[in-house]
């Protein structure tokens, strides 16, 4: 599940442990790569954490609800990291 988690984080959660490799794996995916509205992830053993500026997005969309656009960016760094999302 994904979801807008407060105003500047998106959250997935699942119900199986993200175990140590996967988690590293995820991190170092995470670091890898070049985000447009990502800036930072916290895991923990069921979640990833994704921080974003929300007036960044806005101010780019002309749009006071920018989470949807973010949620997009994360669902897709989740598929390329074969997490299922």
């Amino acid at each position: 599940m994904i979801f807008a988690n407060g105003d500047c984080y998106i959250t997935y959660q699942q119900e199986e442990l993200i175990n140590d490799a996967d988690r590293t794996r995820i991190e170092a995916g995470f670091e890898k790569e070049d985000h447009v509205y990502l800036s930072d992830l916290q895991a923990t053993e069921h979640t990833l954490t994704f921080l974003y500026s929300p007036i960044k997005v806005m101010e780019e969309h002309n749009t006071i609800e920018p989470c949807h656009l973010v949620i997009d960016e994360v669902r897709a760094f989740l598929v390329r990291m074969e997490v299922a999302a």
